[in-house]
C-alpha cells in the first residue's frame, strides 16, 4: 500500500510516501510559517522522486491534531481533496501519536507534549503504541500528576517529546521521576511516522476527516458568550452571515 502523509499541525512542515510500513521519501522544512505556499511543492518533489503520480497513491494520512488552527486546515483540506477527487481512502493520525512514534525505544512512557502557552500543554502519554494517558489539554500540573500515577503503577522510565520542554525541566527535576527529553529529530512530528500509523487505522470518507483541536477555538468561545448556547460539532458555531 502506497500511502502519502502529510503534516501542518506546527511550524514543521513534513511529507512523505510510504510503501506500507516503509519510508520511501521523506521531506521536512524547518520553521515554516507558510504551510499552503510550501505544502503542494513538497508533495510534487517526493511524487517526482518517486516516479509517482497522485493517482498511484493508495491512501492519503494527515495529522488531524492537536496543532495550529491554520496548520491543520491546510493540511486536512488538502488531503480531503486528493482523496475525494481520486476516490482514495485517507486517514487521520493524531499528532502526539505521530510525535511518539519518534521513539523507538519500547518499554518506555513516551509523552508527547505541544506547548499550549501559560502552563497548558496538549499531551498524551504512549507505551508500546498505546495511548495510556489519553490526548487532551492539560494544565502541567494535572498532567504530571497524571504520569506520576501511572508511573507508579508499571515502574518505567519516561521520554518527553515535543516542544515547551525546557519549561518543564526544573518541576521534573524536583519529581525525581526518571525520565529523558527527545533528540532534536524527535521532537516534531514527521509524515513517514504519520504513514506508518495510518497504516493500521481505519480509513474514513473524506467528509468525515475533521481536525481535533482538543480546546476550543476564540470563535466558538465568543461565539457560545454571545448565544448561551451549548456547544456542539466543531462547525456548529458558524454564524450565518
Amino acid at each position: 500500500m502506497k500511502i502519502l502523509s502529510v503534516s501542518t499541525a506546527t511550524n514543521h512542515l513534513s511529507v512523505a510516501i510510504n510503501e506500507g510500513s516503509k519510508v520511501l521519501v521523506e521531506a521536512n522544512e524547518e520553521d515554516q510559517r507558510n504551510h499552503s505556499e510550501h505544502l503542494d511543492p513538497l508533495i510534487d518533489q517526493l511524487l517526482k522522486q518517486t516516479q509517482l503520480k497522485l493517482a498511484d497513491i493508495d491512501r492519503f494520512a494527515v495529522a488531524i491534531g492537536p496543532g495550529s488552527y491554520t496548520g491543520l486546515r491546510i493540511g486536512i483540506t488538502t488531503i480531503k481533496m486528493f482523496a475525494s477527487i481520486l476516490n482514495k481512502e485517507c486517514a487521520g493520525v493524531s499528532t502526539l501519536a505521530a510525535l511518539a512514534a519518534n521513539v523507538a525505544a519500547k518499554d518506555k512512557l513516551v509523552v508527547s507534549l505541544i506547548d499550549a502557552r501559560n502552563d497548558n500543554f496538549f499531551a498524551g502519554a504512549y507505551l508500546n503504541g498505546e495511548n495510556v494517558i489519553a490526548d487532551g489539554h492539560y494544565a502541567f500540573d494535572r498532567l504530571l500528576a497524571a504520569i506520576k500515577q501511572v508511573e507508579a503503577d508499571r515502574k518505567l522510565p519516561l521520554v518527553f517529546v515535543g516542544s515547551g520542554l525546557d519549561k518543564i525541566k526544573d518541576r521534573l527535576d524536583q519529581s525525581k521521576l526518571d525520565y529523558e527529553f527527545g533528540q532534536a529529530d524527535q521532537n516534531q512530528p514527521h509524515a513517514g511516522e504519520i504513514g506508518r500509523l495510518a497504516e493500521h487505522i481505519e480509513p474514513v470518507d473524506p467528509d468525515q476527516l475533521l481536525p481535533r483541536y482538543l480546546r476550543r477555538t476564540q470563535a466558538e468561545v465568543d461565539w457560545h458568550k454571545k448565544t448561551g448556547q451549548p456547544y456542539g460539532p466543531d462547525s456548529a458555531y458558524v454564524e450565518e452571515v
